[in-house]
């Protein structure tokens, strides 16, 4: 229904989403806000978090409204907003050795075929790729990746609410999009995560 004409707007939403989680009992929702909603000037993210507690679900607000950013940039708006809800990156987790450097492995090259390298001079860095795929497309992309010894140890959005990635300073991250400017700037602002920049179809600077 036309959640604007209504006096209560919080009952309305709370109202539609406990009918939601009925159907569909999604991990999370997404509340998109429209030019109806910004031009009446419903507070989304201040009734987000009351909803949220009253039904039991993670709530994303994103305003993707055609006056502030464009429809085609929902996706992009979605994720940015789903950046903030992701965990800090705990570096006691991670069992290799933390390193301030990037160390360089050296090669010897034996001949034409073989060569030869120190894998414990190897630095293990954490990279998580952002943009939407379908989940066999982005368990493609993860093998063919890790098949190139590049470990991928996160996706944005991850399959599961709650499997969304840590974020932090050693942290390298990696748009799957062209698209995905804003989200880029939310990572290396927000999260302090380090962007690796790729051409397309992998990176933002495609």
């Amino acid at each position: 229904g036309d959640i604007s004409a209504q006096l209560n707007d919080q009952k309305e939403l709370e109202r539609i989403c406990l009918r939601i989680k009925s159907d569909r009992n999604p991990s999370v929702i997404v509340w998109i806000g429209t030019c109806t909603t910004e031009i009446v000037k419903m507070d989304l993210e201040g009734i987000a978090p009351k909803v949220e507690k009253q039904i039991g679900i993670p709530i994303v607000v994103a305003r993707a409204n055609g006056l502030d950013y464009a429809f085609t940039q929902g996706e992009d708006t979605v994720l940015a907003a789903m950046v903030h809800r992701c965990p800090e990156y705990n570096t006691c987790n991670n069992n290799w050795k933390e390193q301030n450097k990037v160390q360089q492995f050296k090669v010897q090259t034996i001949s034409a075929k073989e060569s030869i390298f120190q894998p414990d001079r190897l630095t293990r860095i954490d990279l998580v790729l952002f943009g939407s795929l379908p989940s066999s497309v982005a368990s493609q992309l993860t093998l063919e990746l890790k098949r190139q010894s590049i470990s991928v140890s996160g996706w944005l959005p991850s399959q599961k609410y709650s499997e969304l990635p840590g974020l932090g300073d050693n942290v390298y991250v990696c748009g799957v999009n062209p698209f995905l400017s804003r989200t880029a700037t939310t990572l290396m602002r927000r999260k302090r995560c380090q962007l690796i920049g790729a051409p397309f179809p992998i990176g933002p600077d495609g």
